[in-house]
């Protein structure tokens, strides 16, 4: 199987790589919300959860159907506001209801106030979209990589003068995964001339380095465009081989289970870190390492997913709290 098959339409590879990226989402904020991280094992888990989501997304955006003509382009832009800014600024306002304002005015300029990603993949989407117009209009390669490479640009030199609207130091850590994921997306050809043994012994070997480099270097605070740099190679590194990992696993119960998982992405991402800390009400603090650490952090895992699966399942059957929260006119999956 090539490695483009995985996100050349929906299937279950597809899917389980999702729902693996999210519960590694759901533990990391475990950690963080109860003040226990681990600075090995979380460094794993900041350099696959969220860079999977980008490189999933830039792939089916290159590899999908693209905008033809303004009308187009309008539409679909719309949809995309519905399902990701609809319920970045509704949260914002739930979470945030007596201070609204303010709120508002700090998550522009610090994304991660709120739900960063779905703002962070707004901005790409439009990004791609705007110069898919462009190359529709000029009928040229480049009516699509001028622009797109020309907004890549704009947000890494905003990066570099420290402007903070809208953050640019936070889209600038994910930009790459969405940018390379995208061009591999349009010309996916290029994979099939390596052989698969060789692309497993690749991704694996590179996954190999990554682990080194987990013990030997910080790969979750950004102090600079050169640790910048270092910490996107590694991502790319494990992503990579978690990729391969997926395309060799043969189908079975728990992949199948974890592809379901991997439906309700977005409802998980919105609801679930709210409840991370549930259990810790005294703020107590444990040691990961220890056995009172693991059993907490199993119990307190097991208890935010319960109460987001009910929370999921009760918004997800009123229609207003669902194009509110979820972003979605209908019911279902993702």
């Amino acid at each position: 199987m090539k490695w483009w098959y995985l996100m050349k339409k929906r299937n279950e590879s597809l899917d389980c790589l999702k729902g693996i990226a999210i519960l590694l989402v759901m533990f990391g904020h475990v950690q963080v919300h109860n003040k226990m991280t681990d600075p090995y094992l979380y460094d794993v888990i900041k350099s696959i959860q969220m860079p999977v989501f980008f490189l999933i997304s830039g792939y089916l955006a290159g590899a999908g159907s693209k905008i033809e003509n303004l009308e187009q382009y309008k539409e679909k832009m719309a949809k995309r506001a519905v399902a990701y800014l609809v319920p970045f600024f509704s949260w914002l306002v739930v979470q945030h209801i007596t201070f609204v304002p303010r709120a508002l005015k700090t998550v522009l300029f610090q994304l991660d106030y709120g739900l960063w990603f779905l703002m962070t993949l707004f901005i790409f989407t439009w990004m791609t979209y705007t110069a898919q117009l462009v190359h529709a209009r000029v009928k040229r390669d480049w009516g699509f990589w001028i622009p797109f490479l020309g907004s890549c640009m704009v947000i890494l030199a905003a990066y570099l003068a420290g402007v903070t609207f809208l953050s640019p130091s936070l889209l600038v850590i994910y930009l790459p995964y969405y940018v390379a994921a995208y061009f591999h997306g349009m010309y996916p050809g290029w994979i099939e001339k390596i052989p698969v043994h060789v692309q497993r012994i690749l991704a694996y070997g590179g996954g190999m380095v990554f682990l080194v480099m987990t013990v030997v270097l910080d790969l979750v605070t950004v102090t600079g465009i050169v640790m910048l740099g270092i910490q996107t190679i590694a991502s790319f590194l494990v992503c990579l081989a978690v990729i391969r990992l997926v395309l060799d696993w043969k189908d079975c119960r728990l992949k199948s289970k974890l592809a379901v998982l991997g439906r309700y992405t977005l409802e998980i991402y919105v609801l679930h870190y709210q409840f991370a800390a549930v259990l810790n009400w005294s703020g107590k603090t444990y040691t990961f390492w220890s056995v009172s650490g693991l059993l907490y952090s199993a119990a307190a895992f097991a208890v935010m997913s319960l109460i987001t699966a009910a929370a999921i399942y009760v918004i997800d059957r009123v229609k207003v709290l669902r194009l509110l929260l979820f972003g979605k006119r209908s019911a279902g999956n993702n």
